[in-house]
């Protein structure tokens, strides 16, 4: 889609250490998921011909907290840029952490990179206080950072019964909602269209006891409501 039909809609073991640091509890969903939603934005890239899309997780509290997005073979989590997404030479990683402003002078289109994110668009040194980079666990045999880190990257999937996750601990500060109640969790710039599924692990009024799973099905600009993932007791 050109960027004149993009405006015009925008205006209309280690992995059990891991999954416990982050809380991942299996528990009874606690809110109901109309207060949860997923916000698509986009602003102008340095690349005229590139579009760089802004993920976010919107929440209903200043207190609710996003702890992981993640997927498993039983909750599926995938992502696609049919036309490929650009990610820069000069942020190796696969987060927003290599993403230092102190760069972006010398080497100006890195602000154009791809990455995954809960809640900083820069090294959590540069953000709130408090704030902690978020961590990563993949399967080695179906990775999923490479599409943050792989030019041209046009899809990954999280399907395995291992998974995937990025999350952050609960004590962070960068989980907890920002300017309008959301909390950032990808950049993904592309010359057309993103779509997926997304899922999120939320901590409603920063409660891990009260663990709530939400999807979030996509196709492009706008907000998109969430789904309540029932799990088992």
């Amino acid at each position: 889609m050109d960027k004149g039909g993009i405006k015009m809609r925008l205006k209309l073991k280690f992995y059990s250490i891991a999954m416990m640091a982050m809380g991942f509890a299996v528990c009874t969903p606690y809110h109901l998921a109309a207060q949860y939603s997923l916000v698509v934005t986009y602003e102008e890239a340095l690349n005229p011909e590139l579009t760089k899309y802004l993920v976010f997780v919107k929440l209903s509290k200043v207190t609710d907290r996003v702890s992981a997005i993640y997927g498993t073979d039983k909750d599926v989590m995938w992502i696609e840029a049919p036309d490929g997404v650009f990610n820069s030479p000069f942020n190796a990683g696969w987060s927003a952490s290599g993403m230092n402003p102190l760069f972006f002078e010398a080497m100006p289109a890195m602000v154009d990179d791809s990455y995954a994110t809960i809640g900083l668009s820069m090294p959590a040194s540069g953000g709130p206080e408090g704030s902690e980079d978020p961590i990563m666990v993949e399967d080695r045999g179906n990775p999923w950072t490479t599409f943050f880190k792989e030019n041209g990257a046009s899809r990954f999937d999280i399907n395995t019964k291992m998974g995937g996750s990025w999350f952050t601990l609960k004590t962070s500060a960068n989980g907890l909602v920002g300017e309008n109640g959301l909390v950032l969790i990808a950049q993904i710039t592309t010359s057309g269209d993103i779509r997926g599924r997304i899922n999120a692990q939320i901590f409603p009024e920063g409660d891990g006891k009260k663990s709530t799973r939400v999807k979030f099905e996509f196709n492009g600009l706008g907000e998109h409501p969430g789904e309540i993932i029932t799990t088992p007791n």
